[in-house]
């Protein structure tokens, strides 16, 4: 053979290793895109979940806050009725009324107690859905499902409704 058979030799062998090197590339990034498109389609099925599951409200959000009695918070008859107040957070507020409720947050599942008039009692969420209905729970809520620290299944159904009713009047109000 000589150098000009050689030389297209050479040539042709070239063409054909960047010809299978561009067939290969070619085909991951078919296989990307496939895997891409099933990402996609996978995220459009969640988010049709949440949507089945958090269905519009076309009402205002329920009222925010009310006041609770010793009588409702210790069920306890004959006791004057004085406002007691709810609240969360990681520590225990400093001057408590008696049958004040406070939901611990740094906890889960949360914890719910109640101020008895010499110490913080812990008494079960199904008692009283009163600290759902705190504005600023809500709000703490949205965010930690925001940042997904916590999901709608981590919620009683109250706190569920709840936070549905806030997004679908921020959703309104967006209109």
């Amino acid at each position: 053979m000589d150098r000009k058979s050689q030389a297209k030799e050479l040539e042709l062998q070239a063409k054909e290793v960047k010809t299978q090197e561009l067939k290969t590339t070619l085909t991951q990034t078919e296989l990307d895109l496939a895997n891409a498109v099933l990402v996609i389609q996978e995220k459009e099925a969640e988010l049709a979940q949440l949507k089945v599951k958090t269905p519009l409200i076309k009402s205002s959000p329920p009222p925010i806050t009310f006041a609770l009695t010793d009588n409702d918070a210790d069920n306890l008859e004959g006791l004057p009725a004085t406002p007691t107040n709810a609240g969360f957070g990681t520590k225990f507020p400093s001057n408590p009324q008696r049958g004040d409720i406070f939901l611990r947050v740094d906890m889960l599942p949360n914890k719910l107690f109640k101020w008895n008039g010499q110490k913080w009692i812990e008494i079960a969420k199904s008692t009283t859905d009163r600290y759902a209905y705190e504005e600023e729970y809500i709000l703490y809520l949205l965010e930690k499902i925001r940042t997904k620290e916590y999901s709608m299944d981590d919620l009683s159904p109250t706190e569920r409704d709840q936070v549905i009713g806030r997004l679908n009047y921020q959703e309104k109000s967006k209109l």
